[in-house]
């Protein structure tokens, strides 16, 4: 049997210029296996969007920026993951949320330039197997 749940985070509105900023609320998805973060970004004048996703151990914990590992000669290399939108689009994210407890995504302008009249609307679905 496969649970899901699914609500909105925001209606459309106006991106954030020069800081990351929350979309919606953070997340408890503690006994879920993955999430979709659905959205709908309308570029404005702005280059373009960022979004992050972070996860805590608790609610308004210690945010932990989701992060994908590298080899390199044989050393792991640490990167932080952005999903970074240069026009509009309607797309969506998966991620592997096992064993996180509290999950947020933020967004901001890609370059910090122009006066952001670009919007983002977001919807997320958990599912558990």
């Amino acid at each position: 049997m496969t649970l899901t749940t699914e609500a909105t985070l925001q209606a459309a509105t106006v991106i954030s210029k020069t800081t990351q900023t929350l979309i919606g609320q953070e997340i408890g998805c503690a006994s879920y296996d993955y999430i979709t973060l659905f959205f709908t970004y309308v570029k404005g004048d702005e280059t373009g969007l960022d979004i992050q996703a972070h996860f805590m151990r608790n609610f308004e914990g210690t945010p932990h920026q989701e992060v994908s590992w590298t080899a390199a000669g044989g050393t792991k290399i640490l990167v932080q993951n952005e999903y970074r939108l240069t026009a509009s689009a309607t797309a969506y994210i998966i991620i592997d949320i096992r064993g996180i407890n509290y999950v947020k995504f933020t967004q901001g302008g890609a370059a910090n330039d122009g006066t952001p009249t670009g919007t983002l609307a977001a919807s997320y679905s958990m599912t558990q197997s």
